[in-house]
């Protein structure tokens, strides 16, 4: 079993001012949507080349099921989250429960766009196997709807994520992560992207975001 990278999740306390500090760096950023009520979180998406994105985050409403989010919110906004792709998720968590990496039940939710309904089933892992992070394996049911030409072009030139660099990247180290397919490196590091584009540019969002963003030239 090999997962690919799906997304990294920038969770955030201010989801509006977030989405608007991505915009001033030049990124394509969608709309504000909320997923299911029963999550209580909602976002705003960068979407790239490769068939991967960034999700920024926030809590709207406090849940059940959005505890972890909160509680590592807590700790400061950042790259708290890493989600990671698969054909079927029902499979895959018992895969990796067969792996010893415990996995919460699967879970089914949507969110509206402009677009139509998303549809998304994910399997959390024990957030106490990842400290510092929230992992999860995501299936995509309405894909067409989320990755659109119109949302992966960006003003600043930005294509795809090659690198990223977190604090917590060792708590990835158990994980059958492939991430080769969208040739994306996870090093150690403060909270840093990097991307590939068309001329070489810096950001630095901490104040709002938690993270830097480069723009590598290729």
């Amino acid at each position: 079993m090999r997962l690919p990278i799906d997304h990294f999740v920038i969770l955030v306390p201010d989801l509006e001012a977030a989405g608007a500090a991505f915009e001033a760096a030049g990124f394509h950023v969608t709309p504000q949507t909320r997923h299911s009520a029963a999550m209580g979180t909602a976002n705003r998406c960068v979407m790239l080349q490769g068939s991967s994105y960034i999700e920024i985050m926030g809590i709207v409403a406090e849940t059940p099921a959005n505890a972890t989010w909160r509680r590592l919110l807590a700790e400061g906004a950042g790259i708290r989250g890493v989600a990671l792709r698969s054909i079927d998720v029902d499979v895959s968590a018992s895969k990796l429960a067969a792996l010893g990496i415990a996995v919460e039940p699967v879970r089914h939710f949507s969110r509206m766009t402009e677009y139509g309904v998303l549809r998304f089933s994910i399997a959390r892992i024990d957030p106490s196997a990842t400290p510092g992070l929230q992992c999860l394996v995501c299936q995509h049911h309405t894909a067409d709807l989320l990755w659109r030409s119109e949302t992966m072009t960006h003003a600043n030139g930005a294509r795809s994520l090659t690198s990223v660099m977190l604090p917590q990247a060792s708590s990835l180290s158990a994980f059958p992560m492939d991430e080769s397919g969208h040739g994306i490196a996870v090093a150690a590091g403060a909270g840093k992207l990097s991307f590939s584009g068309s001329h070489a540019q810096h950001h630095d969002l901490r104040s709002v975001c938690g993270v830097e963003i480069e723009v590598v030239a290729t």
